[in-house]
């Protein structure tokens, strides 16, 4: 199995919260770093929510409004396909719940203080990121992780989670490692 994933840097941290951990990852795309978690993480349940649907992604170092890059329905379908099938043949499938909704529908399905982690993957906009953030931080329990990647756009991801993390009064330190980042909330 490939542990060299999006979500690989966070792994020793996330497992410090202890064990039979809930968690979610925001932004499954083709289930990698959802494995990897689920394989090598002290997980109780992993919740991952990805609608699947096409997008164009503008998150860059320098944004300059322009897209980064775009995933067409042919590519989701296979993206998905992927990861059912690795979820499938994996050992860990009775720990795992795949939502196939926008993110925005999907964070009512999940009860507040419900998550002791968020690995947060799915960004492509300073306003999503924003949204995204303020929506789901109250689902992580006191003392969790909210963690993610993509912290090199510092402009679309980490100045609107700085934001969010302002406006639920946290003073905990952010830290960022290898375009990842983790905060305790």
């Amino acid at each position: 199995m490939n542990i060299n994933t999006d979500v690989s840097d966070l792994i020793i941290a996330i497992n410090t919260l202890g064990e039979d951990l809930v968690g979610l990852e925001l932004g499954v795309y083709r289930g990698e770093s959802f494995l990897t978690m689920l394989n090598y993480c002290n997980i109780k349940k992993l919740y991952g929510v990805d609608s699947w649907k096409p997008y164009t992604d503008f998150l860059k170092t320098i944004p300059d409004g322009k897209p980064a890059y775009g995933v067409t329905m042919e590519q989701q379908e296979i993206n998905r396909f992927i990861t059912y099938h690795s979820l499938k043949y994996s050992k860990h499938k009775n720990k795992a719940e795949i939502i196939e909704k926008d993110s925005m529908e999907a964070v009512k399905q999940i009860p507040d203080n419900g998550l002791d982690f968020i690995f947060f993957d799915a960004m492509m906009t300073e306003k999503q990121s924003y949204e995204e953030a303020k929506a789901y931080y109250p689902k992580i329990k006191k003392g969790g992780f909210f963690t993610g990647h993509d912290s090199d756009a510092k402009e679309q991801v980490m100045k609107p989670i700085e934001k969010v993390k302002k406006e639920y009064n946290n003073n905990n330190k952010t830290i960022i490692f290898n375009n990842c980042f983790l905060f305790k909330v």
